[in-house]
């Protein structure tokens, strides 16, 4: 019996041998691939089934027939397929090997065709007990024993129910059953112990793919992430820090292998850390991004303000990471509250000094005016962007203005100009002086406005009560000087007919005193106009010209050096010129041969030489020069000169040295003097 048994087993080893190939193959191919990442259709499984089918016709068509039972391994086939592919296989096996058996015929042979199906069903129950993944070797070996052993015995126990003896039942259960029972036990073990090595490698394999994609993806994120100005960080789970930047490394002062590894605990204070610890954990637990403005210390000590920026990150392993991009706006931020302040600052003094500020955006005809301007315009606060805004001048007042635009951009020429506006709110009548430079580079115009109404009701009522003392005073001046007309032609007859000499010496000391009064009463004419009308540019050149043709000047000849200027100064400018060279004729000669104009730039002022070689001026006169009453005549006229000029900012004095010759330098500071586009040449002055 023995060697019966031993004959027995060999064979069945055989066919196992057959089915470890198989296995292998198997393991191998597409099908599994299918089976094991779930993916296999109706098409694959009933592929699948016929095969693991055919290996149970093929234990049942190769076994061995002993005492009309049949010992073989068809149950092989249903129970791996039922392990390795789950029940819908497992049973389809099953069904087929069932059908073959019948097929086949003989004693007892539903009890023999039933196991193929039991086993598959069985193997089909493992599979999804263990969530539809091929469970281990020995659970494998365990059920198999265990399922063999069950069909085996039901097998048995139907012999003996169909009258067959004991002691046949005993040599079957020997001779077949237990060889079934083991090599079908042995051959599922193996062919699962193959899957499973076929499973961890792939497993495997898929690992270190994975590892091999997540380094990499981390070398390429470390790449990108480099080239970001911005420092960047990656946090794992523990808020570890795993990956940084150069910029990251900068800001926190260390270098990145000091601080891979470590958590934001070892770089900053506990208070920041905590902040930013709750700040990671809530990412993590609602996976949304998040930006908020954070005010830390850094490592070196320097408070910053960041905004700060985070987004969860998942890798191909399916692992999470938060990664964090850091931007310092300290300086901006120092910046915005000094704009902040400044604006807060300009809408203070728009509102106490009752003017604004515009931009005139070229492109698309739109003003930005600020709260002054809108104020001024009357108009509503959420008007900040104006179209039509050219709307606000009276009529009259546009054309001017839009010629002042267009001068200040085609040829950049100053824009000054005042205009009269109709205030939207109240209707208001308002008088506006607006100045505005151009900025090509931006296609804008600035512009500031100032409310000048009052001004120029104030100025209007000036004009009127000087008019009405004008007139007063050149009323009073005219009866005056008719009074000392009629004055000194008594005085002229009386000097005719006094006999008495000393009579005589008084009426002449009279009518001198009657030519000085009238003198005086004619400076006040000029001295009225002084600063009654705006300052004007005038020729330096042609105010020489007339002030010479006023006078008689003989001889004389005027030099004036280039370049010709042209000063900005009260319209009597004239005068100035007029009286130094009224001066130089009445106190020079007989020396006086030249007069000498020249002009020296500096800095930040021109100064204008007036030159004579005449007597000169002696150094105790010229402490006095310039009060009023100094003098032979009147002692009014370089008082009156200097008058003249101190109202643009101009001043004169006296620089000779010794007795050659008077020299004066008028000194006009910088903006009140300018070059004539064609200046006058070198010369004689006709």
């Amino acid at each position: 019996m023995a060697g019966t048994l031993f004959g027995d087993l060999i064979l069945l080893f055989q066919m196992a041998c057959v089915i470890f190939l198989f296995a292998y193959l198997f393991s191998k191919s597409r099908l599994y691939g299918d089976v094991i990442s779930h993916r296999a259709s109706f098409v694959s499984q009933l592929v699948l089934s016929i095969i693991f089918g055919l290996f149970s016709i093929y234990g049942m068509s190769t076994g061995i027939s002993f005492y009309t039972a049949n010992v073989n391994i068809r149950d092989f086939g249903p129970i791996v397929a039922g392990f390795a592919c789950g029940p819908y296989v497992g049973i389809g096996a099953g069904i087929i090997g069932l059908a073959y058996r019948v097929s086949m015929g003989g004693t007892n042979v539903y009890a023999a065709a039933i196991g193929p199906l039991v086993a598959g069903v069985i193997g089909g129950m493992v599979y999804l007990y263990n969530d539809r993944e091929l469970v281990s070797v020995p659970v494998v070996v365990l059920v198999t024993l265990v399922t063999e052993t069950v069909i085996s015995a039901f097998a048995l126990v139907i012999r003996i129910g169909s009258g067959d003896p004991v002691q046949t039942v005993l040599t079957v259960a020997v001779d077949v059953a237990i060889p079934m029972i083991i090599m079908t036990t042995f051959a599922a073990g193996i062919f699962c112990y193959i899957l499973q090595n076929e499973i961890r490698e792939r497993r495997i394999r898929k690992e270190k793919m994975q590892l091999e994609i997540e380094v990499e993806s981390k070398r390429n994120l470390n790449t990108i992430i480099n080239t970001i100005a911005y420092p960047v960080y990656v946090l794992d789970r523990d808020h570890r820090l795993v990956l940084v930047n150069d910029s990251m490394s900068e800001f926190l002062g260390h270098p990145r292998n000091e601080i891979l590894g470590k958590t934001q605990r070892d770089f900053y204070g506990s208070e920041d850390a905590d902040r930013h610890w709750e700040m990671v954990e809530t990412a993590y637990r609602t996976h949304a991004p998040r930006e908020e403005e954070v005010t830390i210390v850094r490592p070196g000590g320097d408070r910053c303000t960041l905004i700060s920026t985070s987004t969860m990150y998942t890798d191909t392993s399916g692992q999470e990471f938060l990664v964090g991009v850091i931007q310092d706006i300290t300086e901006r931020k120092r910046m915005d509250d000094a704009v902040k302040e400044l604006n807060g600052r300009l809408r203070r003094a728009e509102k106490v000094a009752q003017f604004g500020h515009w931009e005139f955006h070229l492109d698309d005809g739109t003003v930005v005016a600020s709260d002054g301007a809108r104020a001024l315009y009357g108009l509503q606060n959420d008007e900040n962007t104006i179209r039509g805004v050219q709307e606000i001048p009276l009529p009259q007042c546009r054309p001017m203005l839009d010629n002042a635009m267009k001068d200040l951009v085609e040829h950049n020429k100053a824009y000054n100009v005042e205009f009269k506006i109709r205030r939207r709110t109240d209707n208001a009548l308002l008088f506006i002086h607006s100045i505005a430079e151009y900025e090509p580079e931006t296609h804008r115009v600035f512009g500031v406005i100032h409310d000048i109404t009052e001004r120029k009701r104030v100025e209007k009522n000036l004009r009127t009560v000087t008019k009405k003392l004008n007139l007063l005073s050149s009323i009073t001046r005219h009866d005056i000087l008719n009074q000392l007309m009629v004055l000194k032609g008594f005085l002229v007859l009386a000097k005719d007919r006094a006999k008495d000499p000393e009579l005589e010496d008084f009426l002449v000391k009279a009518r001198k005193s009657t030519d000085t009064v009238e003198r005086q009463i004619m400076f006040t004419r000029d001295y009225d106009e002084i600063g009654m009308k705006e300052p004007v540019w005038q020729s330096v050149s042609m105010n020489l010209v007339r002030a010479k043709g006023n006078l008689d000047v003989e001889e004389v000849r005027f030099i004036q050096e280039p370049p010709d200027i042209e000063v900005y100064a009260d319209p009597l400018f004239e005068k100035v010129f007029y009286n130094l060279i009224d001066n130089s004729l009445k106190y020079g000669k007989p020396h006086l041969t030249t007069i000498h104009v020249s002009f020296k730039e500096t800095d930040n002022a021109l100064t204008i030489f007036y030159e004579d070689d005449g007597a000169g001026i002696s150094e105790q006169d010229k402490k006095f020069l310039f009060e009023r009453g100094f003098g032979k005549n009147t002692g009014l006229g370089l008082f009156l000169v200097r008058e003249i000029l101190a109202l643009t900012g101009i001043t004169i004095r006296e620089t000779s040295v010794g007795t050659g010759g008077a020299r004066f330098e008028i000194t006009v500071p910088e903006g009140a003097y300018r070059f004539r586009p064609d200046p006058a040449k070198p010369g004689v002055l006709p």
